[in-house]
């Protein structure tokens, strides 16, 4: 992303206000492209000033210059000016084709050696926590139940209530953490991972943006986005399909044991096929 890579080389001589600036408006990219300065402003909780000054300070001679560029960024991501006649079918195109590009600039980003360090990672922990809030824990109940199929001691946690703390309570030194953390980011996630780490636990991060809360916690991250569409809700297609690469990482580095526990569930369904057909 050209505007974060921009925001990274400068973010150590950026105040902490204009830091807030920052992590908004790379997590609304979108938004941030056609908001005004007062709107910016208030929802990054910094004054406008703030926010004139993060222009300066990343490079722009201006606000009104720098949204112009975000503008062009977005324009040039999306490339879905639909001409199609039937413009019902032009904007169904539209919703498909951003979760297609989003999923292809990951694969284009994607860094094979994090991958495997995180495989590496999940093959040898006691215990692993698919963790995640709000919109991201269909993502990580879906991650915990297929690595479950692969190995022992997998757990989906969604880190509100009781199961905060009775899954912070098997938490190891050698335990991993596999949590989802996109804007806005949950500050239930963010706690479970503080929680987990303090008591040890490796961190495996799958996010939007290398300086929200969660990514300076984190030991490994992945990078992918969500698709906020017109529904204004986060879809997690990415998001799963780079949790789908770290299970098939998984079973290729373990075969024999992932073999084994498919053999004794495929066992299980056909004893109990009235479970599954009732």
């Amino acid at each position: 992303m050209q505007f974060e890579i921009l925001v990274r080389e400068k973010i150590t001589d950026l105040s902490s206000g204009q830091k807030k600036v920052a992590q908004y408006i790379l997590g609304h990219l979108e938004e941030s492209s056609y908001l005004t300065l007062t709107k910016i402003s208030r929802e990054a909780g910094v004054s406008e000033t703030t926010v004139v000054r993060f222009a300066y300070a990343i490079g722009f001679e201006s606000f009104s210059s720098m949204q112009a560029a975000l503008q062009k960024e977005i324009l040039g991501q999306d490339g879905l000016k639909a001409e199609a006649a039937d413009q019902e079918s032009a904007f169904y195109d539209h919703i498909l084709n951003k979760e297609i590009m989003i999923i292809e600039k990951s694969r284009k980003n994607l860094q094979k050696e994090v991958v495997n360090t995180a495989v590496e990672k999940l093959h040898m922990a006691d215990y692993v926590f698919s963790v995640g809030s709000r919109t991201g824990y269909p993502a990580a109940l879906w991650f915990g139940i297929v690595l479950g199929r692969f190995r022992e001691n997998v757990q989906s946690v969604n880190p509100v209530g009781e199961e905060f703390f009775s899954n912070l309570m098997k938490v190891t030194e050698k335990s991993v953490v596999v949590a989802i953390s996109m804007a806005r980011y949950s500050k239930s996630t963010y706690r479970f991972i503080e929680s987990a780490k303090n008591r040890g636990a490796y961190i495996i991060l799958v996010t939007d943006s290398s300086i929200c809360p969660p990514a300076l916690l984190a030991d490994l991250l992945i990078f992918t986005e969500s698709n906020r569409d017109e529904t204004g809700i986060n879809t997690v297609s990415s998001i799963t399909a780079m949790l789908n690469i770290l299970a098939v990482g998984l079973r290729k580095k373990d075969p024999k044991r992932a073999m084994e526990r498919l053999k004794v569930l495929e066992t299980l369904y056909l004893e109990r096929k009235d479970v599954i057909f009732e």
